[in-house]
C-alpha cells in the first residue's frame, strides 16, 4: 500500500447522481465509474453545498461553505490567500496538475484583471506559453465553459484554433447532424468529430500527465459535461433512443406548493442570456416542451455521460498500463446535479431539491473499502480534510467547514448530523434561501423574500420531494423546531461573498 497515495479526481458539470449505472440507473452505460464503485466505496448521501457551479467548486478546493471562501455565485472569484487542496498538497510534495474546466473564475471577467479562466485574457493573448500556477496546481490545461465557449478560450481553444481551425465551427447549432429541435433549441447532435471533441483532449491531456509525472502526484480531470445544452458528437447522440427514457417524475400540482417565484421565475431576465444580469442555473418550466423532445434531451444527456466515462476508462487503463493504480485514490464526483424535467423544471435554479444537491460520490483505492456503499451524510466540504489526511498532508492550521471521512471508510459512525445549504441570487434578493437537511427533513426558508415562502418535506414518506409541507398545519411543530436549529446553526448571511465581476 502507498504511504503517500497518487490523488486522482474526476468531476463531471451538472450531472444526477441517478445517471450512473452504480446508482441503480439500468439503462446507463457508465462501466467506468461502475467499475470503481465495485472496488471502492459509493456514497449514496452525498451533497453539495450550492447547487450553483463556482461556488460548488470554490467549497471543493477549500472545504469551506461558499459564504466563507467567497464564490457565493458565478461571477466571483475566491477570497485572497486562502489555502486550497492542491496548494497544501504541493506543499507537502505532490505533483499538482489539473485538466479541464475548473471555473474557479469569472470566464467573463475583463482582460485587465489577468484572470486566466475568462475568455478576454485569451483574446487579450495573455494565455500564450501560460499554463500555471493556478490556486496550488503547478500546472493546467484550462478548458473554458461548456460547449459554445470550448472554442473562445482556454488551452482547448487555443489548440483547436492552432490544430484544427476547421472544428470550431462545428460546434454551433446551426452545424448540427440533428436538431436543433424545434420547441427545446438546446438540443441537438454536435459535428464536431469525436477524436477532436474537448471530452477525448482532456483524456488526452490526463494521459500525457500520467506519463510524464513521477512521484506522487494530485491530478484533477473535470469535464464541462453533461451541463446543457445537450449536444454530444456522434456516436453517443446515437447511442439511446428516446422512447426508452422514463419520463420525468411529475407530481400534478406540485409547483403550486411552492414558493411562488418557482412558476413566475421574476422577470423575463430569469433566462434571458443575453439581459445585462442573468440568473444563474437557467431553470425554466417543461410545461411548452412536448414529452417527446424531453425524453430525446434525456436521451442526449445519457450520450454525454456515456462519453464522458468512456474517456474516464481511457485514463484509468493509463494508470493501470503504468502500475500505478494500486496506489492511487480515485474520486469520482459532480458539482452538483440537474432536474432534468424532475417537478416540470429544467437546469438548475435556487430551490435546493435533491436532484440538485446530491450528487454521486465514488472513491476506490489505498484505505478505501472495496464493494461498500455508505449513507453517512457526506458533503463536498469533505473532500478537502479527507485527502489531505489520507496523503498525509497537514492543514496549516487553516479553517475547514467539512469533516474528513476517513472513519467513515475504516466503519466507524459520522459525527455530522445535519447538513447546511444556501443559494445566494444574482437578480432578486428574495430568492436568497438556506436549508438544513436532516436525516428525516429538508427545510428551507427565504428570510429576504418578504413574503411567507419555505419549503419542508419529508424525505422518508417523499424523498423525490413532491409534496411541500411548509404550510401544513400538521408539520408546525417540525417546521418550527427546525427554522429554529437552522437560524442558530447556520444563521442567513444574504451579503456574504466577494465582489461581483461578471455576469458569469
Amino acid at each position: 500500500m502507498a504511504q503517500r497515495p497518487n490523488i486522482l479526481i474526476f468531476c463531471t458539470d451538472q450531472q444526477r447522481a441517478d445517471s450512473l449505472g452504480c446508482y441503480g440507473n439500468d439503462l446507463a452505460r457508465t462501466p467506468a465509474v461502475d467499475g470503481l464503485a465495485a472496488r471502492g466505496m459509493r456514497f449514496d448521501n452525498h451533497m453539495t453545498p450550492n447547487q450553483i457551479c463556482c461556488p460548488s467548486r470554490g467549497t471543493m478546493i477549500t472545504g469551506l461553505y461558499p459564504r466563507h471562501h467567497g464564490m457565493t455565485t458565478n461571477g466571483r472569484t475566491l477570497h485572497e490567500g486562502l489555502p486550497t487542496l492542491p496548494g497544501l498538497l504541493n506543499e507537502a510534495g505532490y505533483r499538482t496538475h489539473a485538466v479541464g474546466k475548473l471555473h474557479l473564475q469569472p470566464i467573463m471577467a475583463d482582460a485587465a484583471l489577468r484572470y486566466p479562466e475568462s475568455v478576454p485574457f485569451w483574446r487579450s493573448g495573455h494565455g500564450a506559453d501560460w499554463n500555471g500556477p493556478y490556486f496550488g496546481y503547478e500546472t493546467v490545461d484550462l478548458m473554458i465553459g461548456e460547449s459554445l465557449l470550448a472554442t473562445q478560450g482556454g488551452h482547448y481553444a487555443a489548440w483547436l484554433a492552432g490544430q484544427h481551425p476547421e472544428v470550431i465551427p462545428l460546434y454551433q447549432p446551426d452545424a448540427a447532424l440533428a436538431g436543433p429541435l424545434t420547441d427545446l433549441a438546446e438540443a441537438w447532435t454536435a459535428g464536431v468529430p469525436d477524436a477532436l471533441h474537448y471530452n477525448t483532449w482532456i483524456a488526452d491531456r490526463a494521459i500525457d500527465f500520467l506519463d510524464q509525472t513521477e512521484g506522487p502526484f494530485m491530478m484533477f480531470v473535470s469535464s464541462p459535461d453533461p451541463h446543457h445544452p445537450f449536444s454530444p458528437p456522434r456516436p453517443w447522440a446515437d447511442l439511446f433512443d428516446a422512447t426508452d427514457m422514463p419520463a420525468p417524475d411529475v407530481l400534478p400540482g406540485e409547483l403550486d406548493r411552492m414558493p411562488d417565484y418557482v412558476r413566475a421565475r421574476l422577470s423575463a431576465d430569469w433566462i434571458d442570456n443575453d439581459a445585462p444580469a442573468v440568473e444563474q442555473g437557467g431553470m425554466t418550466l417543461t410545461d411548452e416542451i412536448s414529452p417527446v423532445s424531453m425524453a430525446h434531451a434525456i436521451a442526449l444527456t445519457r450520450g454525454m455521460e456515456a462519453q464522458i466515462d468512456h474517456q474516464i476508462g481511457r485514463v484509468l487503463e493509463k494508470l493501470e498500463a503504468l502500475g500505478k493504480t494500486e496506489d492511487t485514490i480515485i474520486l469520482f464526483t459532480s458539482d452538483h446535479g440537474e432536474f432534468l424535467g424532475q417537478h416540470g423544471l429544467l437546469h438548475k435554479g435556487p430551490p435546493p431539491y435533491g436532484d440538485l444537491s446530491r450528487v454521486s460520490f465514488v472513491m476506490a483505492g489505498p484505505y478505501v473499502p472495496e464493494g461498500l456503499t455508505s449513507l453517512a451524510p457526506s458533503s463536498h466540504l469533505d473532500i478537502m480534510p479527507t485527502l489531505l489526511e489520507l496523503a498525509g498532508a497537514g492543514d496549516g492550521g487553516t479553517r475547514q467547514d467539512g469533516e474528513s471521512l476517513v472513519p467513515v471508510l475504516e466503519g466507524r459512525a459520522p459525527e455530522r448530523q445535519a447538513r447546511y445549504l444556501e443559494f445566494h441570487p444574482r437578480i432578486d434578493q428574495r430568492v436568497y434561501n438556506h436549508t438544513i437537511v436532516t436525516e428525516a427533513w429538508r427545510l428551507t426558508l427565504y428570510p429576504q423574500s418578504g413574503e411567507d415562502w419555505g419549503e419542508l418535506f419529508d424525505l422518508r414518506d417523499d424523498p423525490g420531494e413532491h409534496r411541500n409541507l411548509f404550510h401544513d398545519a400538521d408539520y408546525d411543530f417540525i417546521r418550527d423546531r427546525l427554522t429554529q436549529r437552522l437560524n442558530e446553526d447556520f444563521a442567513p448571511a444574504p451579503h456574504a461573498g466577494t465582489d461581483l465581476i461578471a455576469k458569469w
